[in-house]
């Protein structure tokens, strides 16, 4: 799925990166900014609820670490497998559920990114950060 999804997107106009497991995901946060994230709810390990609360700093084990507050989409076989206090308390914006054509995802995605941008528009790209810290 992540290779469909990762190659889907390119076409759709998004730059992708594909992390294999919560923990790295955390770690890559820790260099790095994106503009967006698209969790598989089926997440091994820490699960995709953890890593959510962990990346929004609201987890008993993450402390007061906030890592990122760019949109955080779910792709699910329901709903059922997100935790509906996630979506309430806006660790995770959205939950697609699956399967789901990628002009659909790509849609939700950039109304995700759209609606974030307008609320920050102070905010830089995820690319322009990394230009500036390669200067």
């Amino acid at each position: 799925l992540a290779d469909f999804l990762g190659e889907g997107l390119v076409y759709a106009g998004f730059w992708t990166s594909t992390i294999a497991s919560a923990m790295q995901t955390l770690e890559v946060f820790r260099l790095r900014t994106f503009d967006i994230v698209l969790l598989d709810a089926a997440l091994g390990g820490i699960g995709a609820a953890e890593l959510a609360r962990r990346l929004r700093g609201r987890s008993d084990r993450s402390g007061p670490l906030v890592r990122t507050d760019i949109p955080i989409l779910a792709i699910a076989a329901s709903r059922d497998e997100i935790p509906a206090p996630l979506t309430a308390g806006g660790e995770i914006g959205d939950v697609l559920i699956a399967p789901i054509e990628i002009a659909d995802l790509a849609d939700a995605l950039w109304r995700e990114i759209n609606a974030w941008r307008e609320a920050h528009p102070e905010r830089p790209w995820a690319d322009e950060v990394a230009q500036e810290r390669a200067r």
